[in-house]
């Protein structure tokens, strides 16, 4: 708990700093760009690969003995409007160790100047890219996982969503990082919530400068909660990890009980008092590397058993 309130000062501390400047994608971009520094020191130990995508550059992560054709695509959070490969390198990079697999995160554009759906364009072009090729060049993915944290989870689930439009190659598992599934705010914060880094009125400003009259947030593309039941039971089997202190939790939770109820597999993790997107924070919360084992387990579990034979979890308190 102590430690989980020092990250939370942080955190509050960079939002009040944040509050006193004019335009919000100035103030979204100092907040996600000293998110993680609170000063400390991170571990690597992966080897990297610069990719041109065109739109957006992006950046693959190989751990040492990763086995070739197992891919993971990394979709970054920051609000739609801020973060980068080099805000999350030291998350994916633990990711890649851990799960001992090849990741590629796109570096998307971003809001205001790239409204939607430029962001989602870029994470579909980076998730085609590493379908069809690995680290070394061209080699079709044996097995393909697609993860994201906050924005890079609403964008994650939000392509699940466009690949059943188009009948395209899903995605053998999905990992949710306190994703937001709705941007379709309730009217006060939920219950019990404790986050610095969001509330209601917030999230009508972003949605406006985010969407800027293309959509609305009643587009499933945008609210992959609002999606029909007939295209979220096709949906990967899927881990979803939040915090209890988060914003977001509810919608989170309500989104792994639609899957759920549609005979999709879900694992839930509610994480007790822990800061928004808590797994970038791995030197100082255990719980943030453990959070990374969860996820490393899940996809394995996915990969070692047909998909109807797992286990159905409703929900799993940690």
């Amino acid at each position: 708990m102590a430690q989980a309130r020092r990250v939370k000062d942080h955190i509050a501390g960079l939002i009040a700093r944040s509050d006193e400047m004019d335009d919000l994608e100035v103030a979204m971009r100092y907040v996600m760009d000293n998110y993680c520094l609170t000063g400390a020191e991170r571990e690597f130990g992966c080897s990297t690969v610069l990719v041109d995508l065109g739109t957006c550059s992006g950046e693959w992560f190989m751990p040492p003995q990763a086995e070739p054709g197992h891919h993971i695509v990394y979709i970054h959070g920051g609000g739609w409007f801020a973060g980068s490969v080099d805000t999350h390198r030291h998350l994916i990079d633990l990711i890649a160790r851990r799960t001992g697999r090849a990741v590629f995160a796109p570096n998307y554009r971003l809001a205001p100047e790239h409204p939607f759906p430029a962001g989602l364009e870029d994470a579909g072009r980076a998730y085609a890219y590493a379908s069809a090729n690995g680290p070394a060049g061209p080699l079709e993915a044996a097995y393909l996982a697609l993860m994201g944290d906050s924005a890079g989870g609403n964008l994650s689930a939000a392509l699940v969503i466009d690949l059943v439009s188009r009948n395209a190659r899903l995605p053998d598992a999905l990992a949710l990082l306190s994703g937001v599934v709705d941007f379709r705010p309730p009217d006060k914060m939920p219950p019990g919530s404790d986050d610095p880094t969001c509330e209601p009125t917030t999230q009508t400003k972003i949605a406006e400068l985010y969407l800027q009259g293309v959509t609305t947030v009643d587009n499933p593309l945008v609210s992959p909660a609002a999606a029909a039941s007939d295209v979220l039971e096709r949906f990967p089997p899927t881990i979803i990890q939040a915090s209890s202190d988060e914003y977001l939790r509810d919608q989170d939770v309500a989104f792994a009980a639609a899957l759920w109820r549609l005979g999709v597999t879900v694992h839930l993790s509610i994480w007790p008092h822990l800061p928004h997107a808590f797994h970038l924070f791995p030197q100082e919360l255990p719980e943030a590397a453990r959070a990374v084992d969860e996820i490393a387990a899940f996809l394995a579990g996915v990969e070692a058993a047909p998909v109807d034979k797992l286990a159905r979890v409703g929900a799993h308190n940690d």
